[in-house]
């Protein structure tokens, strides 16, 4: 009489396992089984195969366009408002040019505005990356087709640069502003500070514009950083700091 130890006995249910499964892959498909066929190249099936596939690539073209647009009309919108902030200074300056008071209590506005300006567009700047990162994600393949992946990649870098572009030239106006602000602000502190009583440098106004301008120039350098990451490699855009 053999006596089989528990080990032994997992190890043998093991191989058993194994063979079982070996023999299940090679073994002969049983009679009457029926193999799928592939379609014949013109037949109706292939050519509604075809169909398909070519409506599945007109869909996700159309859907990548109206995202696209979504956040090209975002960012227009972003500035837009920056604009508005602009003209508004030009109008503050006629305003309140011997009103420091309301001047910095108005800066303070204008910067909270500004502000908005740039998160609504560092949205827009973020999805349009992880767009360009889905889209370098999913070109053609190089080695099956070599010259539809080159055409695909050198088109998609060039959007990219141009998207870069928009985004330097908004984050380089937005500090132009901020400047402009931070400027108007000096000049309404120096204006107070002989004109109205007590510290006018330290009043509730100045603290409020001051704090306000620094957010906003907090908001603009981390923009410029998360475009500078989200920029798709192989995009070749060299951007100054």
């Amino acid at each position: 009489m053999v006596t089989v130890t528990t080990q032994a006995g997992a190890l043998a249910l093991a191989a058993y396992g194994k063979n079982a499964k070996d023999k299940a892959l090679i073994a002969p498909p049983k009679a009457g089984a029926t193999a799928v066929a592939t379609p014949a190249p013109n037949s109706p099936e292939a050519r509604k195969a075809a169909e398909s596939a070519e409506a599945l690539v007109k869909l996700k073209k159309e859907l990548r366009l109206g995202k696209k647009n979504a956040i090209g009309d975002a960012k227009g919108r972003a500035r837009a408002r920056l604009q508005q902030v602009v003209d508004r200074l030009k109008l503050l300056k006629k305003i309140y040019a011997n009103d420091p008071k309301a001047m910095a209590k108005a800066l303070a506005a204008a910067a909270k505005e500004l502000k908005t300006a740039v998160k609504d567009y560092g949205k827009a700047a973020k999805e349009s990356g992880e767009l360009y990162s889905q889209d370098f994600a999913n070109l053609p393949d190089a080695a099956t087709d070599p010259e539809g992946a080159a055409n695909a990649r050198k088109t998609l870098e060039d959007e990219a640069k141009m998207d870069a572009q928009g985004d330097q030239e908004f984050i380089q106006m937005t500090r132009e502003v901020s400047r402009g602000l931070r400027d108007e602000l000096n000049t309404a502190k120096t204006k107070g500070i002989l004109t109205q009583p007590g510290r006018f440098e330290r009043s509730d106004e100045v603290n409020e514009a001051e704090e306000e301008l620094k957010g906003l120039d907090k908001m603009t350098e981390d923009l410029d950083q998360q475009v500078r990451q989200d920029m798709p490699p192989g995009s070749l855009l060299k951007l100054a700091a």
